[in-house]
């Protein structure tokens, strides 16, 4: 690798953070980064979307929200900005977490479609005051909407600085070549472990199946997804199931960091018409995009996991346990994690909880909580056992209203003989002394007094557990 296309992936890797992405004005893909595994094909989407229909100028930003545009859920802004005549950067922030089960996209709350936000150095005012107008806007929205505009031209300047101080020059053909390189080493982290083919069918609670065939090839991924069915609650928009396979497949194989045009080439992805993993306006997304995406991260694990046998490892906990309670006119949002696979060589990674301070939520909102740790998981047990997930205990201390999501595919696919599934999460609620279990979605009035369980699910184990020898 020559010295100017390291420095130049090193440029791109320091600049982009979070959910982001960089692209040329000639739609090549330079990078893509992020957590969320649908990042990788709805940034690109987002920014391909914004210059069909806008021209923006160096300088110009632009911003949506709606799946079917390259968002993900309507709690999530993603903006377009032109950092030059030739670049396209992509930011996504979250915006007050919101559970919503709408039966439509536009019941789930304020819907933006590509929208110019700034032109000519100037804030669209009149656009802005619009949203800010509509019911379900959330508050401070303009607010915050302007604080990150200001935060990204901070960061476009520093880019060009940046570019300017080491005295990279990026030309076509340097971008060429790194693009080329890209698609060299995903071509060849491929080729280096088995190839092969493998069919996997994972059945949803509610009701769907989706079916991959995966077949591994000369350094090539081909995923069909033939025999998915239509859908009946769970829809996934084209652009976010394309970015979990890629995702997937790059994570296992070790190219995620070169996530571009380059390496986007080794993966071919064929869904049928009509299938739920191809939502149509204006189906509500939300299930998709949480529940949806973890029963396809499940689905390619599993099939890699067949094809690659000798570097076998149990299932992870791919679904969040998310939890969001209101009451009066405050509310608490929670993502519980859930724990990973173990190998055949050491046990899975526990789940965990950042920046959840008990003291402040219980000084801010009407609960005591009772316990907030790792869970004592019955289920991921074996020779090395799969993480362990989370258990959130809390007592209502007045009336409120909850809402909750969790992983949909309870009924656990087929899996190799040394694995083991581990716990699927749980939701309780305790009342005049009795507990009932709650179904894996819901919204339902708390009362004072009640006591809710919210347990994330663990990790599957790997072997079979050592056997102890009791001394007569």
């Amino acid at each position: 690798m020559s010295y100017h296309i390291e420095l130049f992936h090193s440029l791109l890797s320091d600049f982009l953070q979070g959910e982001s992405a960089l692209l040329t004005t000639e739609n090549d893909v330079l990078m893509v980064r992020g957590k969320n595994p649908v990042s990788y094909g709805t940034l690109v989407t987002a920014a391909n979307t914004v210059s069909k229909y806008l021209k923006l100028a160096e300088g110009d930003i632009a911003l949506l929200n709606d799946p079917y545009s390259g968002g993900t859920t309507l709690d999530e802004i993603t903006f377009i900005m032109a950092v030059s005549e030739d670049l396209i950067w992509v930011n996504r922030l979250p915006l007050n977490k919101n559970l919503s089960f709408g039966k439509s996209i536009e019941e789930e709350g304020l819907r933006i479609p590509p929208t110019p936000l700034r032109q000519k150095g100037q804030l669209n005012e009149m656009i802005l005051g619009a949203m800010g107008a509509h019911p379900a806007c959330p508050p401070q929205f303009m607010e915050w909407i302007k604080t990150q505009c200001a935060s990204m031209i901070v960061s476009a300047q520093k880019l060009h600085d940046t570019i300017e101080g080491t005295g990279l020059s990026v030309t076509g053909e340097l971008i060429e070549d790194y693009l080329q390189l890209s698609k060299k080493l995903a071509v060849q982290k491929i080729s280096e472990r088995a190839s092969g083919e493998t069919r996997v069918d994972v059945v949803l609670d509610s009701g769907e199946l989706l079916r991959l065939n995966l077949e591994i090839q000369d350094g090539r991924v081909m995923m069909d997804f033939g025999g998915t069915s239509a859908a009946k609650t769970l829809h996934l928009t084209e652009s976010a199931a394309y970015g979990t396979c890629f995702k997937a497949i790059s994570a296992f194989y070790g190219f995620d960091q070169y996530a571009n045009t380059g390496s986007f080439s080794i993966l071919q992805v064929t869904k049928p018409a009509g299938c739920w993993l191809m939502a149509k306006y204006p189906a509500s997304t939300m299930k998709g995009m949480t529940c949806g995406v973890a029963a396809l991260q499940t689905a390619i694990d599993l099939a890699l996991s067949h094809i690659h046998s000798k570097n076998e490892r149990a299932l992870d906990s791919h679904a969040p346990l998310m939890v969001q309670m209101k009451h009066d006119s405050s509310q608490i949002f929670l993502s519980l994690e859930g724990g990973a696979g173990a190998t055949g060589e050491v046990d899975g990674q526990n789940a965990h909880i950042e920046g959840l301070s008990i003291e402040t939520l219980e000084r801010n909102f009407p609960v005591h909580v009772h316990r907030m740790d790792r869970r004592n998981s019955q289920g991921g047990k074996g020779k090395h056992n799969g993480g362990r997930g989370m258990i959130f205990k809390v007592e209502a201390l007045d009336e409120m209203q909850l809402s909750w999501l969790t992983d949909m595919t309870l009924h656990r696919p087929r899996i190799p003989k040394n694995c083991s599934h581990g716990d699927a999460s749980e939701v309780t609620l305790e009342q005049a002394g009795s507990t009932k279990s709650l179904p894996v979605l819901g919204q339902q009035k708390i009362l004072k007094g009640e006591i809710l369980s919210f347990c994330s699910g663990s990790g599957g184990g790997h072997g079979r557990p050592e056997q102890k020898v009791i001394a007569e």
